[in-house]
């Protein structure tokens, strides 16, 4: 099946942010330590729109500004920007613009300017709402900002996104699910959820160096992400995106916590695991042999990693012999015993 989106990304590392978060070392992670100019944003979008006739291309086109905090910067620089997009939307290549920004960057005057162009998504960087760890992570704002900035913007009518970050200074799962619990009144459009990642050149990592911080493990990460993620599944709230996509910046410059390429991928399979168990729980008596009917499109998720799911409920439950049977149609699983 084509693709049905898709998103030209414009990387604007750390511009315009007043805050230096202990996670954040935006210029090694981009690659890009230099402002854009025009010519340069035309070799993006020349790279991602004229490689195939217009027709070609997936029918919903957006341009996203990634990494700096876009409302914070300078009016003249935030013209000049979307702008340069905007000739790509007047000729049809682009449909829409997103950004990202700060909660504590959103005023009238911000989204006054941002009227002016298409942009139709705002993404804000919420990390916590919990005030001892927006603190010790050098976030610079309140829970009480984070709302006002989420009212003027649904007052203008653009579509909210909201961002996590789980494993902060100061964070446990206990703060980290109050913070799921908090965004999820907000009711936003879709959340990304990030687990913090100790990166070369950050205050984490000089914390990290002195034993001051220690990262989630894994396995932690994982656990978290399952609770939150199907918590948003319930509010109808998309998770779009879980973990930073692998960069080679970024692997270059890790130093240690929870990454993995297919983080995702794991905790959906976590999910998956305790469907299953679930089913199997109901059950006075199982069988040595098991087999469970599972949906056709998501047969990676239900074996697991690895297929570590099979693994771990043949242990779990004494299970001599598991099979899986692909079936397409089927939404939810079913236990054949």
């Amino acid at each position: 099946m084509p693709r049905q989106r898709m998103i030209v990304p414009i990387f604007i590392p750390h511009q315009g942010c007043p805050y230096r978060c202990v996670f954040c070392n935006q210029n090694e992670i981009s690659g890009a330590e230099r402002e854009e100019d025009r010519a340069r944003l035309n070799s993006v979008f020349n790279t991602y729109l004229q490689s195939k006739p217009l027709e070609e291309l997936p029918p919903i086109r957006e341009a996203a500004f990634y990494g700096g905090t876009f409302t914070a910067l300078p009016p003249s620089r935030q013209r000049f920007l979307l702008s340069s997009v905007q000739d790509w939307v007047d000729h049809g290549y682009i449909h829409s613009l997103r950004l990202s920004t700060h909660p504590g960057a959103v005023d009238e005057r911000a989204l006054d300017l941002l009227d002016q162009y298409s942009v139709k998504t705002i993404e804000l960087g919420v990390q916590s709402t919990d005030p001892e760890v927006l603190s010790r992570s050098g976030r610079g704002d309140t829970p009480e900002s984070l709302g006002q900035s989420i009212h003027l913007i649904r007052r203008r009518s653009y579509k909210l996104g909201l961002q996590l970050m789980l494993g902060l200074p100061g964070d446990s799962e206990e703060t980290f699910q109050q913070s799921v619990e908090d965004v999820l009144q907000f009711k936003p459009d879709f959340v990304r959820i990030y687990p913090a990642l100790v990166v070369r050149g950050t205050a984490l990592c000089e914390m990290y160096d002195k034993g001051e911080y220690m990262p989630w493990s894994l396995e932690r990460t994982v656990n978290s992400l399952k609770i939150a993620v199907k918590r948003f599944e319930e509010a109808g709230i998309p998770a779009i995106r879980l973990g930073l996509h692998p960069e080679p910046s970024l692997i270059a410059n890790l130093v240690a916590g929870p990454y993995h390429p297919a983080l995702r991928s794991l905790v959906e399979s976590r999910m998956c695991f305790d469907i299953l168990s679930e089913l199997l729980l109901r059950e006075s008596r199982l069988p040595e042999r098991v087999t469970f009917k599972v949906p056709l499109q998501k047969f990676s998720n239900y074996t697991g990693h690895r297929k570590e799911n099979i693994r771990m409920l043949k242990q779990r439950f004494a299970i001599k012999e598991l099979i899986f049977a692909q079936t397409p149609g089927l939404t939810f699983p079913e236990l054949i015993v």
